[in-house]
């Protein structure tokens, strides 16, 4: 279920494979003293970053703390990203949540580039 193709009237401006499948994450914003975290599922991932739900809308450029769990690893593996944008999808309450990693480490990068190639 990887999506790389645009559709034919846009070009295809990504520079990773997506894959399309749910994995169970929690995320926080970085804040001092803030460390609630809430727990959500992807809607699609990418060595670049992920698309996730949330039931807030975050501006453009917070940067959220997230626990991810892949079926590589035995726990949970944590990564930085930047809110790129957040859509609403049902009103007040649902929120499409774009992100793009800023600290990753290699080994989740390859980890998740397998799992595209494998898709």
């Amino acid at each position: 279920m990887i999506n790389e193709q645009a559709p034919s009237n846009q070009p295809n401006r990504r520079k990773f494979n997506r894959i399309n499948r749910s994995y169970i994450i929690s995320y926080t914003p970085v804040k001092i003293g803030e460390l609630k975290y809430n727990v959500s599922q992807t809607k699609d991932l990418s060595e670049g970053g992920l698309l996730f739900i949330s039931d807030k809308d975050f501006e453009k450029g917070v940067i959220l703390k997230i626990k991810l769990k892949l079926p590589e690893f035995l726990d949970y593996v944590i990564v930085q990203a930047r809110v790129v944008n957040s859509t609403q999808r049902a009103k007040g309450i649902i929120y499409e949540t774009r992100v793009s990693f800023i600290a990753v480490e290699q080994k989740i990068k390859d980890a998740i580039k397998r799992l595209a190639n494998y898709e």
